[in-house]
């Protein structure tokens, strides 16, 4: 059976695909059109999954990699069951409450915590964490992959030893990252020229090539993690890490592994989604829509602005509801109490929503305080500061009916931007995503997992996988998947218009609304006059006022099934179908 691949333009106006073999998104065409030709060549939605992400730790290497961590839904259609795995890292043993010095009062990071001085917990050795990356990706390839693995991983070292042209989004990052991969020359030397020039590349045949990634990946393909953990490459990590100022141990490394985690599963209207439980973005993305369920259904776009504000004014509500919960309650539960599944239960969520009418008027006050001690502070923007892309998304359907959304991520741009000598990748940040405020449920502590914002979510309906959706973009994914789902499921739009239509954010502060948006004056006045205050932004390649949702959508007759991607346009998201002859 011949296949061909059917890739959706990465242009604003982009042109819609669909095939009846699967489909893969991703945030690069070099990542995507990686999973998808090994969809087209045999392998199932994992292996494509698998494929693309680490492509992408190739051509997005300011995103996501193997010194990175990931996260994974994947539904089985054998079995009809939706495992979730959870590739969260822990703070190393010798973490101390207090390591950080935090710069009160000098403005938020990604997550709306102070900086720390001389940026120790975002930058450089003492920000990393064992990465959980190697080990996510090979259990989701063991557990549901078809083709060896060595397959699945080729399209990885093929890029890193052939090289690759960059785009201008990996352009724009290696400028943007300048300055803190000078900080490692191991990391520096990965993404610039000889001359200490960033790589932009100067023709078609100007390409980047990272031999050293290419050999840890035929690692990873030859014997698995095992090496990555308690072997040549663990030990290399651990002393070039600790030589330069981290505080790494062995235990850490044998502490680092993916877990299975039964799967966050509850309902929106006549659908079920299944995402991440736990300390994740999923509880957030579930008591969102579990606030929206509660309102009727706005409808499909109407071209009028009012339809449009009722719509995300209600998202808005069901957001400020649920972040609210999520900032006073969450955290890593072998770590501090939290009261899950108090949060999302529904005489709970009833009582929560009593400030907001079901036609949506609010009747309470315009706002309430971010509660204390949860990385919120006075002075500091609950959204936290704007960021670029620092985690990638992919996500894979295939005819047979696996479905995947994985999230894979660095922490921030480059993460820590410190590299070890001759493994090819950079280390993540994960510290980041700690409050460096001693005495928070979320502080730095021995062994503590982080509270991520990861939400990969599969829809389903009757049981069977309808669509896949899932974003980058810090705790600003929660409310582009949100949005996503709600526009694809109420309003009865395209994937392509549910994920790629115009940004939107919104948590206990001011909602950040995408000057994209129709009619975007009239939009923003009607939000205010519901009593919200709202910031109108231009995204870019380099800004981060939003998540950056993709998805694909299965539709099926009894003579027909179309897979359609659905992807960001504002940056170089990429879907590519497959169509079977």
């Amino acid at each position: 059976m011949s296949a061909s691949l059917r890739e959706q333009v990465p242009l604003p106006g982009r042109s819609h695909v669909a095939g009846n073999g699967g489909a893969v998104t991703a945030m690069t065409s070099g990542a995507a059109r990686a999973g998808a030709g090994i969809l087209a060549g045999g392998g199932n939605a994992a292996d494509a999954a698998v494929a693309a992400v680490l492509a992408a730790g190739v051509v997005e290497p300011s995103m996501n990699g193997l010194g990175g961590t990931a996260y994974a839904v994947v539904f089985e259609p054998e079995t009809r069951r939706v495992t979730a795995l959870d590739g969260s890292a822990r703070c190393p043993a010798r973490t101390r409450e207090e390591m950080f010095e935090p710069l009160e009062g000098v403005g938020g990071g990604l997550y709306g915590f102070p900086p720390t001085k001389g940026d120790r917990a975002e930058t450089g050795p003492l920000s990393v964490l064992v990465p959980t990356a190697p080990a996510t990706l090979v259990e989701l390839h063991q557990r549901f992959g078809r083709l060896p693995f060595a397959a699945v991983v080729e399209p990885a070292v093929r890029l890193a030893e052939e090289g690759f042209v960059p785009d201008w989004v990996f352009a724009v990052h290696a400028a943007a990252g300048y300055r803190r991969l000078r900080l490692s020359p191991a990391a520096f030397a990965l993404y610039t020229r000889g001359d200490g020039i960033p790589f932009v590349p100067l023709g078609e045949e100007d390409r980047l090539r990272n031999p050293e990634l290419a050999g840890s990946l035929r690692v990873l393909a030859d014997e698995g993690p095992e090496p990555f953990y308690r072997g040549p490459i663990a030990r290399r990590l651990l002393q070039a890490v600790n030589e330069a100022g981290g505080i790494l141990s062995e235990s850490d490394f044998e502490a680092a592994a993916v877990r299975e985690v039964p799967p966050l599963a509850f309902g929106f209207r006549d659908h079920t989604v299944a995402t991440l439980p736990g300390n994740s973005g999923g509880p957030t993305l579930a008591a969102a829509l579990s606030h929206l369920d509660a309102f009727p259904p706005v409808g499909p776009p109407s071209g009028s602005p009012e339809g449009e504000v009722r719509f995300l004014h209600l998202a808005a509500e069901s957001l400020r509801l649920a972040f609210g919960d999520r900032f006073r309650h969450l955290g890593d539960p072998d770590s501090v109490p939290v009261p899950l599944p108090g949060l999302l239960d529904p005489d709970y969520l009833r009582e929560r929503r009593q400030g907001v009418a079901p036609d949506g008027r609010r009747l309470d006050t315009p706002s309430e305080p971010p509660p204390p001690g949860t990385g919120e502070s006075a002075g500091v923007p609950p959204s936290g500061a704007p960021t670029a892309d620092c985690t990638t998304q992919v996500n894979a359907m295939d005819a047979e009916g696996m479905a995947v959304s994985l999230t894979g991520t660095l922490g921030g741009r480059f993460g820590s931007a410190f590299a070890v000598p001759g493994l090819g990748y950079p280390l993540n940040n994960g510290m980041m995503w700690f409050d460096p405020r001693p005495g928070r449920r979320i502080s730095p502590a021995p062994g503590r997992r982080a509270l991520h914002a990861a939400a990969p979510a599969i829809l389903l309906r009757d049981g069977i996988p309808w669509a896949v959706v899932g974003s980058p973009g810090g705790r600003r994914l929660i409310s582009a998947v949100v949005v996503g789902v709600a526009r694809l499921v109420d309003r009865g739009t395209s994937i392509q218009d549910a994920v790629g239509g115009p940004g939107f954010h919104a948590d206990v502060g001011p909602l950040t609304l995408d000057e994209r948006t129709p009619e975007c004056g009239r939009v923003a006045r009607g939000l205010e006059e519901r009593g919200h205050q709202v910031l109108v932004r231009r995204e870019t390649a380099l800004t981060g006022h939003f998540g950056r949702a993709s998805g694909i959508r299965v539709s099926a007759t009894p003579d027909r099934v179309r897979f359609e991607p659905g992807v960001d346009p504002v940056r170089a998201g990429t879907g590519v179908a497959v169509a079977t002859a």
